[in-house]
């Protein structure tokens, strides 16, 4: 979980920060007194903060910023299910409502935080990059991937299934949701796609709760992420104003599969320069354990160095 800011912060801390923040804008830093006269400050503003009475201190809103749900119903449909494994069983929002009960879900508490809402991400439904209805019924195409987004959509509006796991009280619970989409399909896959998308969530709110997409490539084939087809399928993302969600496990695909990301997004961002377009946001969404920690996080940063080479 993750802590974020809020707009309904009290007045006069926020008052007090705004003081403080425009105190360092308008100073030089270089300058000895200046930077004693700013610390002067900075403790002052402290002080300030500490003084507000508690009936004025606002709980920090968290949101839970990467998480699954399915009901029991839609077990079959998920690529990873084993009968009788870990999680073959519902985990919708009445089970996260259960795992959460510790921390109040409202602002209006004296406690020092609350549950704003969480991140729904696609949870690996059995799909392909090809529509069933395309290329013949021998795969299942988008229909499971269209049917969570149907699973979604029902939360966002309450208007829940017998079942489900959710109900009519869930609904601004779900802050951001991030389907599957076949990115390697390119801009025409995506664009019907999405278009799809729009259908199951509808033209309003709900759909404004679609952010971005992911396409977990941690199980695909050497490559995958340098074809054309897959990084246009980022630009036009991008365009879109969606987030990429990017799912790479060097302990089972090597480091070369993030070596293979690395170069991806360098040919992605020099594309996206030279063409003038917006780029699209990247969300690293696995982080990595054990042997490889050091080494992933050293190729992240040659990618971060490298995308400010380009834009910079």
């Amino acid at each position: 979980m993750l802590p974020t800011s809020d707009s309904s912060l009290p007045q006069c801390e926020y008052i007090s920060i705004q003081n403080s923040s425009y105190i360092s804008k308008t100073t030089n830093p270089a300058s000895p007194q200046n930077k004693k006269q700013h610390f002067g400050s900075l403790v002052k503003t402290a002080r300030k903060v500490s003084r507000i009475p508690k009936q004025f201190k606002m709980p920090i809103p968290i949101v839970d910023s990467h998480i699954h749900l399915f009901a029991a119903s839609h077990l079959p449909t998920l690529a990873w299910y084993t009968p009788g494994g870990p999680l073959s069983a519902q985990h919708s929002v009445d089970e996260y409502r259960h795992a959460t009960s510790s921390v109040s879900s409202t602002s209006n508490t004296e406690d020092k935080k609350y549950l704003k809402g969480f991140i729904f991400l696609e949870t690996d439904r059995i799909s392909s990059v090809e529509d069933s209805k395309t290329f013949g019924a021998s795969n299942q195409g988008w229909k499971y991937a269209l049917e969570e987004v149907s699973f979604l959509s029902r939360i966002v509006k309450g208007d829940p299934i017998s079942g489900e796991g959710h109900n009519v009280l869930d609904k601004d619970l779900c802050l951001g949701i991030v389907p599957w989409a076949p990115v390697p399909g390119g801009p025409a896959a995506l664009d019907s796609y999405m278009s799809e998308v729009k259908i199951k969530m509808g033209q309003g709110y709900a759909y404004q709760k679609v952010r971005g997409v992911r396409y977990l490539v941690q199980d695909k084939p050497s490559g995958i992420m340098l074809e054309n087809n897959f990084i246009e399928g980022l630009r036009w993302l991008g365009k879109e104003g969606l987030t990429f969600d990017l799912g790479v496990d060097a302990r089972q695909g090597g480091l070369g599969q993030l070596r293979e990301a690395v170069e991806m997004m360098e040919r992605l961002y020099s594309a996206t320069k030279r063409s003038g377009d917006i780029p699209v946001t990247i969300v690293i969404s696995q982080f990595l354990n054990g042997e490889y920690a050091l080494s992933s996080l050293l190729l992240i940063y040659l990618q971060i160095t490298s995308a400010n080479r380009i834009f910079g």
